[in-house]
Parts: structure tokens; sequence; C-alpha cells
């Protein structure tokens, strides 16, 4: 997330000068708007990254609760020339057996302070 904050951040700041410089503009003026367009890009940069994210998750799921939906009506419909047979006994389930969580996408590099 810090790599797309900076990136974004510089974006912003590099196409504000650039343009400032292409029009013409004052130097003071070009920096002190080429600092504005810094924090709007970080900031756009991470708001789109967030929605971006958060479209993964929901599809993640509604594809993972599809899967299972689907497994379980395999489950439940009876072979055609197979008997009937008896339910597996009920027991702890593992954790191969579980469905996998859903873990927060997080850095797996510590933050340098």
């Amino acid at each position: 997330m810090r790599a797309l904050f900076l990136t974004g951040g510089f974006a912003g700041f590099f196409l504000c000068a650039v343009a400032g410089l292409l029009a013409g503009r004052a130097p003071d003026l070009i920096l002190r708007d080429a600092a504005i367009g810094c924090l709007a890009g970080a900031l756009l940069v991470r708001w789109f990254w967030r929605v971006l994210l958060s479209g993964f998750r929901e599809t993640l799921t509604v594809r993972r609760r599809a899967a299972e939906e689907a497994a379980a009506q395999e489950n439940a419909r009876p072979a055609k020339n197979n008997p009937p047979q008896k339910p597996a006994p009920v027991t702890s389930p593992s954790a191969a057996t579980l469905p996998p969580r859903s873990l927060p996408l997080v850095s797996p590099k510590p933050a340098i302070r």
C-alpha cells in the first residue's frame, strides 16, 4: 500500500509540474500546484486500490459460495444405479476439510519506522 501511495503521489506531482512548466507559470506556483497534485494523486490511487481490492474480495466470495452450493447439490443428488448409503458419522472437522478463511490482504514485510 505504501508503494502505491508513493507512486500515486509522484505521478500527481510530476503531472502537475510538467503542466505548469508547459503553461509557462512561475516556479513558486508550479511547486505549490505540484504539491497539491502530489496529495491528490496519492489519495486517488489509494481510493482506487481499495475499490479494486473490495471487488476482488467480493468476486472470491461469490465464486466460493457458488462452488460450495454446486458441491452441496452434487452430494445431495442420488446416483442413478447405486442404492442409498448410510451417512458418514459426524466427526470434528480437521484443518484439511475446512474451507479456507479469507485473510486480510496485507504486506508480508513489516513496517519500517
